[in-house]
């Protein structure tokens, strides 16, 4: 039952492994399709520009900023710093991430965010929002001053509502950033199918190390029976 089990387990991280593969061979053709022009294209509100190199013309918001808390980048807590963005002649509004800082010592202490209303076009990559983060209470938007808002996770309804605009359903992560105390901590949509490839390998393992044992458990049984 337990061999059975573990080739099953064994199976489905491989299944896991090439549905990250097709995923991924779909992001590279989308990244090599070209770069979008949010600013001409009809129905930017849909999915269908998700994982494309885009650019937009238009302006942040002055002084509105937001933290995603609770987001690990290399094995490291910090918080990704996401500015709103009109877009020009549009009534829609983008969320732009405008990179990730690690948590400073104190929740009370605060990154410095230059302001970048001058910019009119920014260039970069369409995904979707971030994975939330931990909730640690019921309130998601936490007003730290006049300019800035703490998020554990994205809610596009209440986003809206908060900065009475209406915000497209994907944030554009900045490529070149242009912040240089940020990090990038853009990456494929399904990384790591190599790690599903490994734990295949050790659910097999544990099939053929399952079946040597009962195969050795055996033949000792069978001859200490002829004795």
């Amino acid at each position: 039952m337990f061999f059975c089990l573990f080739i099953r387990l064994g199976f489905w991280q491989l299944d896991r492994a090439d549905e990250k593969n097709l995923l991924n061979d779909a992001y590279q053709a989308r990244q090599a399709a070209g770069t979008v022009n949010l600013n001409l294209e009809e129905n930017i509100n849909s999915f269908d520009f998700l994982w494309s190199k885009a650019r937009v013309e238009g302006t942040f918001y002055l002084d509105k900023n937001i933290l995603i808390d609770n987001q690990i980048y290399n094995q490291t807590a910090g918080f990704n710093i996401l500015t709103p963005f009109k877009i020009k002649n549009s009534s829609w509004s983008l969320l732009v991430n405008r990179g990730w800082h690690p948590n400073l010592e104190g929740r009370h202490l605060l990154p410095t965010i230059v302001d970048r209303g001058y910019l009119s076009e920014i260039q970069g990559h369409i995904v979707k929002f971030p994975v939330a983060g931990i909730k640690l209470g019921e309130a998601n938007i936490e007003a730290i001053n006049a300019n800035m808002i703490r998020l554990q996770r994205i809610d596009l309804d209440e986003i809206n509502q908060f900065y009475s605009a209406n915000f497209l359903p994907y944030i554009l992560f900045l490529d070149p950033l242009v912040d240089n105390e940020l990090i990038s901590n853009y990456s494929l949509p399904a990384p790591d199918s190599e790690k599903n490839y490994g734990y295949a390998f050790q659910w097999f393992a544990f099939a053929i190390t399952l079946l040597i044992i009962y195969f050795g458990l055996g033949i000792k049984r069978r001859n200490e029976s002829n004795h």
